[in-house]
């Protein structure tokens, strides 16, 4: 149903599809509106279980709360070491499926330097699945009949599923969206 009401007011242009692996992966994107689950999730056809700030569920109602459920996405504690949905999202990459983390934590608008934090690079290290950097872009803002990219890269891999590991992992994604970011400039 989104589809069809979204798809004819946005101008999203997709890059790198060949980049999504078929199986379990984790989907990392930098966060620049409200509407990134929705523009991601256009372009890649597949359901994403997106992680979302536990507050989404709270400070909404009930109603709000069993949307997002419905649609997949599943709290996370931020700023701590939330057990309950990393252990969510492990389930979810067992099962063959994507997970969408945003890893700056929320949505960062302006030229910030993009900052990451370590979990998607931790539960991709220790689920033994790759990390697809993503890249979004909308230089006159999200709005109607204003382009919007998409740009997936190459997915990243860990070494093994040591903390060691998850932290080059992580290096190697900020350098990553950082080329991604200039080639889409």
């Amino acid at each position: 149903m989104a589809l069809i009401l979204v798809r004819p007011l946005y101008r999203i242009h997709y890059h790198g599809r060949k980049n999504l692996p078929k199986g379990a992966f984790i989907l990392a994107s930098d966060h620049i509106s409200y509407f990134d689950p929705l523009s991601l999730g256009m372009g890649i056809r597949r359901r994403i279980f997106f992680m979302a700030k536990s507050e989404l569920f709270t400070a909404h109602g009930s109603f709000a709360a069993g949307f997002l459920r419905a649609c997949g996405v599943f709290p996370v504690k931020r700023l701590s070491a939330d057990k309950q949905s990393a252990d969510k999202a492990l389930m979810h990459l067992a099962r063959g499926r994507i997970v969408g983390i945003f890893p700056q934590g929320g949505i960062v608008r302006g030229k910030r330097e993009f900052s990451p934090k370590a979990g998607a690079a931790l539960l991709a290290a220790r689920a033994g699945v790759p990390l697809v950097p993503v890249h979004i872009s909308a230089p006159k803002g999200i709005a109607p009949f204003r382009r919007i990219d998409i740009t997936a890269g190459e997915p990243l891999y860990a070494e093994d599923g040591s903390l060691r590991a998850a932290r080059r992992l992580n290096e190697r994604y900020i350098a990553a969206m950082r080329i991604i970011s200039e080639e889409s400039k």
